[in-house]
């Protein structure tokens, strides 16, 4: 028998008694005996994403507090969708660009794609795109973070590694309720 007729047997077998049919309800059947991948969240459970995550922004400080942005407006020059104003203001001692800080740096989220070109194209690593990812809002001026907001410290520090599922509480303010990861608490997501 020739290798062309044997194909054609075992295609015609395969069909016949729906081998793909029977395989496919297999796997689709055996998710059903998993157990459930929901997370609590947010009433008891926060992921924490990897480091690569790209979220909220961040504006950075170097060891001694100093800003490490110099308003060199390259951020907002890369950026896609013209989303980040830079407007320099030069420093008391005004001895070039090294003292220049920024007067406003603020990015409207609203149009932000997270595309990470801002972070790319700064030179003193003063921008980066942390892992902050509820960015939820009930106005359109909350869409938008400025330079005070970047600049504070943020809830997941660099050295975790992410990837983790964390305990969360609830902490409410005037801004509204927010859910905060007890980092102490991690474990791995079961996948």
């Amino acid at each position: 028998m020739s290798e062309k007729c044997k194909a054609k047997l075992i295609n015609f077998v395969k069909k016949s008694v729906f081998a793909d049919f029977i395989r496919g309800l297999y796997i689709t059947f055996s998710y059903n005996f998993e157990g459930a991948m929901t997370l609590k969240y947010p009433d008891s459970e926060k992921w924490i994403p990897y480091r690569r995550f790209r979220g909220l922004h961040t504006l950075n400080k170097n060891s001694e507090g100093k800003e490490l942005c110099v308003a060199c407006e390259l951020c907002s020059r890369a950026c896609p969708t013209d989303c980040i104003t830079v407007i320099p203001e030069e420093n008391d001692a005004g001895r070039g660009i090294a003292d220049r800080v920024a007067k406003v740096w603020e990015v409207d989220l609203t149009r932000c794609m997270f595309c990470g070109y801002c972070e790319d194209a700064c030179p003193t690593t003063a921008v980066r795109l942390g892992r902050e990812y509820e960015l939820a809002c009930t106005t359109l001026e909350r869409g938008t973070r400025s330079r005070d907001e970047l600049l504070l410290p943020q809830p997941v520090p660099e050295a975790l590694t992410g990837g983790v599922v964390a305990k969360a509480r609830f902490i409410r303010s005037a801004d509204g309720i927010k859910v905060v990861a007890e980092l102490g608490k991690v474990r791995q997501r079961k996948l």
